[in-house]
């Protein structure tokens, strides 16, 4: 009996003992991690939905600390950080008016891998649907708006071309007090506002616009834009889908209702909207070559994931990511002949 009480004792104290080391061990790891920090990665968007080579995005912390980062020629960036939460923004160097909004990166110990997308806004670009001697649509002419409310747009309209976007701001907000109705100058200001990183107030506007013109493609297609600058990808999907119902014919739309669907992971979908950008926009919604080369390759597609980057490559020998593509088309081929 006492042998079998000593040696109870003896298995309780190498449990104990295992216990303990296990427990130490556990401690060790969560240390390693700790000091190991967390990881944060993205893609920075060029506004025409392409992957934005060479931006540099800031990363800033709570306690101070301030990194600068530059993505690689698929717009892509990572950097190892201590654990805590971090605001991110991105600017183009080759184009110093583009910024984002900022966004927000937090690691924890359960959570050291965190994803942040970035999405540079839109430059300033006078719409292909408005005929050349005038500031307002033709489907609109029918609207009847005061003389003084008029010249305060066509002003506004003026001096955003010129980037005087304060003075833009002043003009069409007092076109809009004289005649509140005036949704294409609520349009024109939501543009102006996304030009100067004013999201919120941006989306107010094209909202305000859709209430008045439920039909407006311009106040849908610049709604979906400010949702997907704001990661609320189901809602821009939703705006974008709006905006090709009333007018199917304008490439942006598609090639951002498709950017959406690839981050919401509907491919397919995704696949129907790039093709239709690029069939009403071959060079300018070239971009989508490669973004329908990622589906392809994603689905082992690889001999028309290839020749989509030939389509790009034919189309931008010069691009600055070239000769990355150039070598993944011939990965791709490899991949297609072992298949």
């Amino acid at each position: 009996m006492k042998q079998t009480l000593q040696q109870a004792n003896e298995t309780i104290s190498r449990l104990v003992r295992i216990t303990a080391c296990a427990y130490l061990a556990m401690a060790a790891a969560q240390a390693i991690a700790g000091a190991q920090g967390m990881t944060v990665t993205g893609t920075v968007w060029l506004p025409d939905g392409s992957p934005a080579e060479r931006a540099r995005v800031r990363i800033t912390g709570s306690t101070g600390v301030s990194i600068d980062v530059l993505t690689d020629a698929s717009g892509k960036y990572s950097q190892q950080l201590p654990l805590g939460r971090y605001r991110l923004t991105a600017t183009n160097p080759q184009d110093p008016q583009q910024f984002t909004d900022p966004a927000e990166a937090e690691g924890t110990r359960f959570n050291p891998h965190v994803i942040a997308e970035l999405f540079l806004r839109l430059p300033t670009t006078v719409d292909k649907t408005r005929s050349s001697g005038s500031v307002i649509f033709v489907a609109e002419a029918s609207q009847t708006v005061p003389k003084d409310a008029r010249r305060a747009f066509e002003e506004g309209v003026k001096q955003r071309k010129k980037k005087q976007h304060d003075k833009a701001l002043a003009s069409l907000t007092r076109a809009i007090e004289l005649f509140p109705a005036y949704f294409q100058a609520l349009v024109e200001r939501g543009e102006l506002q996304v030009n100067m990183e004013r999201i919120a107030e941006a989306i107010q506007d094209f909202d305000g616009a859709i209430a008045l013109n439920r039909g407006y493609e311009r106040a849908l297609r610049g709604a979906g834009f400010c949702r997907l600058r704001l990661q609320k990808y189901i809602e821009a999907i939703e705006f974008f889908e709006r905006a090709i119902l009333i007018d199917p014919n304008v490439a942006q739309s598609h090639l951002f209702l498709g950017l959406a669907r690839v981050v919401a992971g509907r491919n397919e979908q995704a696949r129907s909207a790039l093709t239709e950008a690029l069939r009403l926009d071959r060079d300018g919604a070239v971009t989508a070559h490669i973004y329908l080369a990622n589906l392809d390759s994603s689905e082992k597609r690889y001999k028309d994931a290839a020749d989509h980057l030939k389509v790009y490559l034919a189309a931008r020998p010069n691009a600055p990511d070239a000769p990355r593509l150039k070598q993944r088309e011939a990965e791709l081929r490899t991949l297609a002949k072992n298949q």
